[in-house]
């Protein structure tokens, strides 16, 4: 029950940020649907398991929709990007091996 409850709270943080951000782009809206798929597999399909290639997709993908927040001057200051920046590091560290090759390519 508690994955849920953190799945829809990343869903409700990322739809937020892609409603906020400007300029709207299809690229943005693309990486958010990216991320909201990939991170609910990996909650739903690969918790406790930080080896799981959900995870390394999830988090990568992730970034890439935060990195379209980052762009953004209005979104400094978001509570949303400051809680999917957190998932993103505190679940990096769980699986460093695997993202920081992801990330690098």
């Amino acid at each position: 029950m508690q994955y849920e409850v953190v799945c829809n709270r990343i869903r409700e943080n990322i739809a937020g940020l892609l409603l906020e951000l400007r300029p709207p782009t299809s690229g943005a809206a693309y990486a958010a649907a990216c991320a909201t798929r990939n991170v609910a597999a990996a909650l739903h399909h690969a918790c406790g398991q930080p080896d799981d290639p959900r995870w390394t997709a999830a988090l990568t993908s992730l970034e890439a929709f935060l990195d379209y927040c980052d762009a953004s001057p209005k979104m400094s200051q978001s509570v949303a990007l400051f809680e999917l920046r957190g998932f993103v590091a505190e679940n990096a560290d769980i699986s460093a091996p695997h993202l920081e090759h992801a990330l690098a390519s």
